[in-house]
Parts: structure tokens; sequence; C-alpha cells
């Protein structure tokens, strides 16, 4: 019987912290497989790999006869991605690589992530990690980018290769024709238009999948989802209405009013405030504002939401014309519909 089978994969704890210390040092010591090159302490590891600040979330692999744990893979967050990629690690004892221990760990590291509302996870491997560029590939990565040249402690010269999983909801195949690593076609020499609303240059096929997401949350609102939107519905906005789980970018907002570039994002129990934080500077890096409002908050008192969003209405319609007239000071030839004589 393979030994995949009689593994145990468990959320990590701080505990763990000694024994995979001494795995993972393990494996640095060994060279080749990892990018990684000085050795961790148990409470350096914790704090970057296992319950860290910037640890999404991290699950081992334990023998449940022996309780020994022979693996472990974790999901960081990294200012170098957008806010809803994250960065996978994995670490499986050294002579053990082929006991399904990584795709043990896959399983339940995927199914988290999409929990969590991530849309891709990014691996970096090292380009003469042949075993770990294998197993990446065969989880569902795709090439995404090449870092050429990364020096080792050394000098020595190693690429790092980039690959994406792309999430996708339970059940959802893949569709076939994702290009991978090589030359651009250049065939088709028409310009690229975009589609109307698909200015975000995110491909037409992630942006459908999007909005079959943002309908099915649609189909499944929280209470206080729905509780929010009744008011909205009944109050009189005139043109700055807000849209119900509208698709904004590469994210899925419960409310997004377009006319104010606002956003209003409901935080329920349970929801990754880091994740949520990374999203919201996302957004706002493009010039939208969003008001993140927790559900107990909208369930409890409502009257004292309705406020909190009614003065960032304000806010938004104040700087909205601050920044129309800063233009026309600075561009005063420019001819403005209103302004002709």
């Amino acid at each position: 019987m393979a030994v995949a089978e009689t593994l145990e994969v468990r959320p990590v704890r701080s505990a763990d912290a000694d024994q995979l210390a001494d795995l993972l040092n393990a494996i640095i010591r060994a060279g080749g497989t990892t990018a990684l090159e000085e050795p961790f302490s148990a409470d350096a590891l914790d704090q970057k790999y296992l319950t860290g600040p910037d640890v999404l979330d991290c699950f081992v692999a334990e023998g449940p006869a022996s309780g020994e744990l022979v693996g472990f893979q974790t999901l960081v967050t990294s200012s170098s991605l957008p806010g809803d990629v994250a960065d996978i690690a994995t670490f499986a004892q050294s002579g053990a690589t082929q006991r399904g221990i990584g795709t043990s760990l896959f399983a339940a590291t995927s199914a988290r992530a999409r929990e969590l509302g991530l849309e891709e996870i990014n691996a970096t491997i090292r380009a003469d990690n042949t075993g770990g560029l294998a197993f990446y590939s065969k989880m569902g990565f795709e090439d995404h980018s090449v870092t050429e040249s990364v020096p080792l402690a050394d000098g020595t010269l190693v690429d790092r290769v980039h690959k994406r999983f792309a999430l996708r909801p339970e059940g959802k195949s893949k569709k076939s024709g994702r290009k991978t690593l090589g030359l651009k076609d250049t065939s088709n020499t028409e310009p690229n238009l975009n589609k109307k609303g698909r200015g975000w240059k995110i491909s037409d096929a992630r942006l459908d999948e999007l909005h079959s997401q943002a309908r099915e949350r649609r189909r499944f609102s929280s209470e206080a989802h729905k509780a929010l939107a009744k008011r909205f519905a009944e109050a009189n906005l005139g043109r700055h209405t807000f849209k119900r789980h509208a698709v904004v970018g590469s994210a899925i907002v419960d409310f997004n009013c377009h006319s104010l570039g606002m956003a209003v994002d409901i935080f329920e129990d349970g929801d990754n405030e880091q994740l949520a934080s990374r999203r919201d500077k996302s957004l706002e890096a493009v010039g939208i504002k969003v008001m993140r409002i927790r559900a107990s908050d909208i369930l409890e008192d409502m009257d004292k939401v309705l406020e909190r969003i009614t003065l960032g209405m304000r806010a938004r319609i104040s700087d909205r014309k601050d920044a129309a007239r800063a233009h026309r000071e600075a561009n005063p030839n420019q001819d403005y519909p209103g302004r002709r004589s």
C-alpha cells in the first residue's frame, strides 16, 4: 500500500516548529532543491512559513502511526504579487519525495486558497530543480515567467521559474488553449481592442469566470448583504447607485458605485483580514475607494452604517469636484462642456 494513503494532513501548529526546522534544514544542507541557503531556527521558521503575519495558511503531513512530520506546505502573501495571488512553498522530508506528500498537501492547500478567495497560486522554483518543476506541473501549475540569473551565495547564477495555478470553482473543468512560455503569436495583426467593461487587461475567459462567480454570490448572499441591498434599493441615490456583487478589475466587491469610484465590501465572519486589506489597496491604487464594513455592524446598527456610507459618498463627490477643478486649472485651453461661448 502506498505511503501517501496513510498520511494525515492537518493545519500546522507553532509546536511543530522544532521538528519542521530540522526537516527544512536537512533539505537546505542537501542543496539543489530549494532557493533557501541559510538554516532556520524554530522561531524564525514559525514567523516566516508557519504562523507568522504573512502566512495565509500552512498544512503539515504526518505519519499517523509514528507522529513524524514528513512535510509541510505554506501559502504566504508577497508584496511583489497582486492581492489575489499568494506564494506557495512545499518541503518534503529528504528521500521521501516520491511518497505523495506534496500531492496530499496540495489538496488541502488549494481548497483553503479557494475559501480565502484567491484567484491564483504562484510557485517560484530554481530552474535546476527538475523534481520541483515536475511536481508543480503535475499539480496543474503552468509557466508564467522567468527571472534570469539569480545569484546563489557562492555566486552561481541560476534562473527562477515562476509557475501559476489558476483556482477555479470545484468541479469546473479547465479550459484548453492556455498559453505557456513561448513565442508570442503575431499572425493576427489586427489591434486587440477591449470590449465594453473589459479595459482592465483581463482575459475574456478570466472575466467571464469572475462574472460567473459574482452571479453565484448573488444567489447565496449573506444576511448582512441582503439587508444592506434592501436599504440601497429603498434609498433615492440619484445617479450614484450601488451594484450588487460587482466585478471590479480582478476583484468581486459586495457593492460598487461606478459614478463615484467607490466600493462597499462586507467583512464576514471567517474572512481573512490580511487578504482583504491587500485587495483594498490594489483597488485604491487604481482610484477605487473601498469602504469595508463588518457584517455584525450592519445587522446590529444599520442606521450608523448608512450614516457612514453617506459621509463616504459625500467625501467622494467632493474629491471628484476638486479633481475636476484642478484639471481645468491645469488645462485652461481645453474646451469643456457647458463652458462654450
